[in-house]
């Protein structure tokens, strides 16, 4: 058990370091498996995200926000993932898993939460973090540039106009 916790640890202390270091070849030599390991990567970025932001901030309802935001920066995985399967599996047809979309993402997304609990660091961090999906989409996935382009666009896209009809479901 004390051994299986420090090789999860050494995993995430490793991956932090390559995908800040050397991006591409941590996604190219990224396992076919990898799913359980980066969805743990990602809860583990997400709750040093929440706990920043919740120490950063004055908060009245601490509670409602920790749940609000881990489930924002899971969810938003997820979606993502998803959303360039399904425009994958519609345009080009179905070339890769969505076990390795959802690693692509997880990995990106994960590393870039460890910095984005600054608040003017957003500027900063949400390009990084497509650039290291565009990354993961071309070494990972082995993407032609123009696919993991296309992907990468259509999915930005897509999740803009579906979080602006939220908001004006709910907001207007």
């Amino acid at each position: 058990m004390g051994t299986s916790i420090l090789k999860s640890w050494q995993f995430y202390g490793c991956a932090v370091i390559r995908i800040l270091i050397e991006p591409r070849r941590f996604f190219s030599e990224l396992s076919e498996k990898s799913g359980i390991k980066a969805l743990l990567f990602c809860i583990g970025c997400s709750g040093i995200y929440v706990s920043a932001s919740l120490l950063s901030g004055n908060y009245p309802h601490a509670l409602s926000t920790v749940g609000i935001l881990f489930v924002n920066c899971l969810g938003m995985v997820c979606i993502s993932a998803g959303l360039s399967h399904m425009i994958m599996v519609m345009t080009l047809g179905k070339q890769v898993g969505i076990e390795d979309l959802f690693s692509v993402y997880a990995f990106a997304s994960g590393v870039t939460l460890l910095f984005s609990w600054v608040s003017c660091f957003i500027w900063f961090t949400e390009p990084w973090k497509w650039w290291l999906i565009y990354t993961g989409f071309r070494e990972r996935c082995r993407f032609s540039w123009g696919r993991a382009l296309f992907i990468l666009g259509v999915t930005l896209v897509v999740q803009f106009f579906l979080i602006y009809s939220l908001y004006l479901a709910f907001y207007k």
